[in-house]
């Protein structure tokens, strides 16, 4: 078969190339791989050779040497690797429900999204990380969602990313842990709420919390709030008003109501419950009732 295919495409049939990107890579049953140049296939062809060979993974050679390194330290434990970081960093975690039929493709497609200074590192043909250095956007959450929602569309396969804390230190041990707890905690997430697209390292830490929290401590924060459980619409004001940071007059236009509506549902919550939700205090004991309500 790679024999008619060499013969097919001539000079744009390669078994290995110093230009990876400009070619499509596939791998026969017996596990060689090869490319043919994309700008000579149509993508009828693509898809034809898609259904008779699995899309190659790019593989160590095709790495830069800094893509080596990362992948080193955090696929293969290797805590020696000397790597010049230039701080702050962040990993952005991303998982994939299928392989994409063409990994070169989805490769551009991701990283031209981010900055050049953005490494992205696969850990196998369903999921790896983009490990942002130097430039850390915090608004950048809204867009991730709008760019896993394109990719899943472009790529039909369903994508989720989880964006995790900024790293001020280079010290490879504590680059590894992070990276260790943020999938571990990324897994859990995407476990406990499946139609989530992109995670954030404040949002899904609690959620893990109560993955691994006993049922005594579940049950305990969820009778806290039990004289309100069943009045829907107040426990969503109440929510509202607590990821407004507190914020009366925000929450109001949120829900679409007046402030003096929403300050008096707030009153009568704490009357109910006995918890001073204005309170800093008692506004995180009723974010982790209303948490534990949700996962239970």
């Amino acid at each position: 078969m790679n024999a008619k295919l060499a013969e097919l495409y001539g000079n744009d049939f390669v078994v290995t190339s110093d230009q990876p990107d400009l070619f499509h890579w596939y791998r026969t049953t017996d596990g060689e791989r090869f490319g043919i140049r994309k700008t000579r296939l149509t993508n009828e062809e693509n898809e034809l050779l898609n259904a008779f060979f699995p899309t190659a993974q790019l593989e160590n050679e095709f790495m830069t040497m800094t893509q080596k390194k990362w992948t080193s330290l955090l696929f293969e434990d290797d805590l020696s690797v000397d790597l010049t970081i230039d701080l702050p960093i962040r990993y952005i975690h991303f998982n994939l429900k299928n392989a994409p039929s063409d990994l070169s493709d989805f490769t551009e497609a991701i990283t031209g999204l981010f900055s050049d200074e953005t490494i992205l590192l696969f850990e196998n043909d369903k999921e790896g990380l983009l490990v942002q250095t130097n430039e850390i956007d915090e608004q950048m959450v809204d867009e991730l969602k709008q760019t896993a929602a394109a990719l899943t569309a472009d790529f039909f396969t369903g994508m989720s990313l989880f964006v995790g804390q900024t790293i001020q230190h280079s010290d490879n041990s504590q680059l590894k842990r992070i990276y260790k707890a943020e999938k571990k905690w990324f897994s859990t997430g995407r476990n406990l709420m499946p139609s989530q697209m992109v995670f954030t390292h404040q949002e899904i830490v609690p959620s893990v919390i109560f993955h691994d929290a006993s049922d005594e401590s579940i049950d305990y924060l969820i009778k806290a709030i039990q004289p309100v459980q069943h009045d829907t619409e107040l426990l969503k004001s109440i929510r509202i008003y607590l990821e407004s940071n507190l914020n009366i007059t925000l929450a109001a236009k949120q829900l679409y109501v007046h402030r003096n509506s929403l300050q008096y549902r707030v009153d009568k919550f704490i009357e109910k419950t006995g918890i001073d939700v204005k309170s800093f205090q008692g506004a995180v004991m009723v974010y982790l009732s209303l948490l534990a309500m949700e996962l239970r």
